[in-house]
């Protein structure tokens, strides 16, 4: 049976464990020069409670000394820099080991990002040109036919590459900046840094903006949505609904953390392990998941009224407390160079996120899907420099089969029906059976908890469905919930009962 016991760091770097020193406290062995070892395990599926013992001098030492902040202080003080993924050592690593578990639940935490395979406008083409010839045709190519622009033009349609609509200056600027003097390392680094996620959420967002260009959509995108009516009784606040008949997911794997689980794949570059060699692969694995799905808009100005009104409540600064509370207690070294405060969702995203779960609890019953097949996608932002305001959400089922999944998601838009639901769900949200406890949820110090008024019975989702692990949900941000003490705020959708 493998020994359980490995080293590793916040760099991702990962070894054995190093036993035969650890036994003899960092010495040889005084009479052998490598003695076998035995483990004796005390408690039966718990190896830190194991001792090990030298068979050569009866030395021996329990793995229990190994923990903790005060076991680090015994372990080796350097890192020899190993990734066993990649068979090699890359020196120079100045974090501290530490003693982690085979199979622990930070052992890996895989970095991902995914984007809806959205058409692309003629603006949006020369965006992103310079990264497509840069990646399909080379350097090399790029230098030898740079001032042959009907050249260039032959070989990127050859490699599928979208220049329709593109005038010879689009495609001949393209070219310079490709063969541009390359980025500096501190720029790139700055610019890393100041990545939003929300980046790659905007031109989905823009895209179903525009009703007038779902007529004219580009079938080899995989991308069908139809605008469907509002019925009478859909409650005045969700301003848009729209059928998502068809879609195509990508998912991509940009590396991996050890120990550290960052907030964003920009936090520290140097924790995110590479997964191959020389550092910047020209391609990562990635999936392309095929499905359907359902976006609803909420009426923005309404949105922002609510919110002015929200931010100045009690129960607002409590979740804000919290936050930070929790952000200065995490077993993590990356979340200290991080302002909690710029890593706190508004209030409507909040209010946004726990539409989408009660949402997902209440189709999953008419879908003929389960829970757990719908995944949530929220467009919840404020009005920033470059970026308009939003939100609205994405409820959607994907597959990894070529054709997709079968259509009772999308069903459920009809106006006859989601209006239905929409209200079913807006009720079953005033009670839940863990009430009044539920209902009353607010963080005090010194809880860090990440939730309000919501819990499995009436709000979580399943681990596959959310994309903030149940974290930033409260149903007294959706309606009016009468609480016998604790702070009040003024529910999006007003009272349950007009509803």
């Amino acid at each position: 049976m493998p020994a359980q016991h490995l080293l590793t760091c916040t760099n991702g770097h990962l070894d054995e464990f190093p036993y035969t020193l650890w036994v003899h406290r960092g010495a040889k062995c005084p009479s052998a020069e490598s003695p076998d070892l035995k483990m004796r395990d005390a408690n039966v599926g718990r190896s830190v409670g194991s001792t090990i013992i030298c068979q050569a001098c009866a030395a021996s030492r329990g793995m229990a000394e190994a923990q903790g902040s005060k076991g680090r202080e015994k372990l080796p003080q350097t890192c020899r820099s190993r990734h066993p993924h990649l068979g090699a050592f890359y020196p120079g690593c100045q974090a501290r080991p530490v003693l982690i578990m085979m199979g622990a639940s930070n052992l890996w935490f895989p970095s991902t990002q995914s984007i809806i395979v959205m058409p692309r406008s003629d603006a949006e083409k020369k965006e992103v040109l310079a990264d497509h010839l840069r990646v399909e045709l080379g350097i090399d190519q790029i230098k030898q036919f740079g001032d042959q622009i009907p050249v260039i033009r032959a070989l990127a349609s050859a490699r599928n590459i979208d220049v329709s609509g593109l005038a010879d200056a689009d495609i001949a600027a393209a070219v310079a900046e490709v063969l541009a003097p390359p980025e500096s390392e501190e720029a790139r680094e700055e610019r890393r840094a100041n990545w939003d996620p929300i980046e790659l959420l905007i031109p989905e967002w823009r895209y179903l903006q525009k009703p007038a260009l779902f007529p004219e959509q580009q079938n080899n995108t995989g991308l069908m949505v139809t605008e469907m009516q509002r019925g009478p009784d859909l409650h005045p606040y969700i301003a848009r609904v729209v059928g998502v008949n068809r879609m195509k997911r990508v998912n991509a794997v940009l590396g991996f953390t050890r120990l550290d689980e960052m907030d964003r794949v920009n936090d520290l570059a140097s924790r995110l392990v590479d997964l191959t060699r020389n550092g910047k692969p020209a391609w990562v694995p990635a999936t392309e998941d095929r499905g359907e799905g359902i976006f609803l808009q909420f009426d923005l100005d309404a949105v922002a009224k609510w919110e002015v009104r929200v931010e100045g409540t009690a129960l607002w600064e409590a979740h804000r407390e919290s936050h930070r509370r929790n952000f200065a207690r995490r077993f993590s070294e990356t979340s200290k160079i991080v302002n909690p405060d710029t890593r706190l969702p508004s209030p409507r995203y909040w209010l946004v996120h726990t539409f989408s779960h009660i949402l997902i609890r209440e189709m999953a019953m008419y879908s003929g899907y389960g829970a757990a097949s719908l995944t949530e996608r929220i467009y919840a932002w404020s009005e920033a420099p470059q970026r308009e305001a939003a939100a609205g959400l994405l409820i959607c089922t994907t597959a990894s089969d070529s054709e997709g999944t079968l259509g009772g998601l999308v069903a459920l838009s009809e106006p006859g029906r989601l209006q239905g639901i929409v209200l079913s769900a807006l009720r079953r949200a005033a009670r839940c059976s863990s009430d009044p406890v539920c209902a009353m949820r607010t963080p005090a110090d010194p809880e860090d908890f990440l939730h309000g008024a919501a819990c499995h019975t009436c709000c979580f989702a399943s681990e596959t469905s959310c994309e903030k692990a149940n974290r930033f949900l409260d149903r007294r941000l959706l309606i009016d919930i009468p609480t016998a003490n604790g702070p009040t705020v003024p529910g999006f959708f007003g009272s349950a009962h007009g509803i």
